[in-house]
């Protein structure tokens, strides 16, 4: 029998896959029922709160790129068809406050359109770039120190050209201590 932590700890992996749908869905919905209990939906409650995703940055200017070496003066993002018209980091969450003993956080990003083949998201906490960077737009942090941190998120081509960069997330990280049990 899985303990509580265990089947909570599945439901958030499970509710933060699910998260990058929501980028496609419409309106979505959170309310508290009656016994503090708080529910979303897709559909339209009685005292419910609209919830909408943040709006993704403006994508920075890039130099022109192709994939070929031949001559591509003069086109423009639209015509290699490189261009990002969303990326956005999704979790965690402008000023967010994770609780996680284990140091444990999820990131996800949110990319219009899909990321293309030889294109790499780099990911940077406090300055420092991350050791894995790749082509997941989910995975996890473990090991992160208590305190707040700042995550940057770019991506860049098989030459490490930045193509967009998404807007800076500062998020908090608690931890339980002996002093606040």
């Amino acid at each position: 029998m899985l303990g509580y932590a265990a089947v909570m700890s599945r439901l958030l992996i499970i509710i933060l896959s699910c998260l990058p749908l929501l980028a496609f869905a419409g309106d979505f919905y959170k309310w508290v029922d009656k016994k503090g209990v708080v529910h979303y939906t897709d559909k339209p409650v009685r005292d419910a709160e609209v919830l909408s995703l943040p709006e993704p940055p403006p994508a920075p200017p890039a130099a022109p790129y192709s994939s070929q070496s031949g001559d591509t003066e003069g086109e423009s993002d639209a015509d290699t068809g490189v261009g990002y018209s969303k990326f956005a980091i999704g979790t965690p969450e402008q000023d967010a406050t994770i609780r996680s003993n284990e140091g444990l956080v999820n990131v996800s990003f949110f990319i219009a359109p899909a990321l293309r083949a030889g294109h790499k998201i780099v990911v940077t906490l406090d300055g420092q770039k991350l050791k894995d960077q790749s082509a997941s737009t989910q995975f996890s942090l473990q090991g992160i120190p208590r305190g707040t941190h700042t995550l940057k998120a770019e991506i860049v081509d098989d030459k490490g050209q930045t193509l967009a960069s998404a807007n800076a997330v500062s998020f908090h990280l608690r931890q339980k201590s002996i002093l606040q049990p």
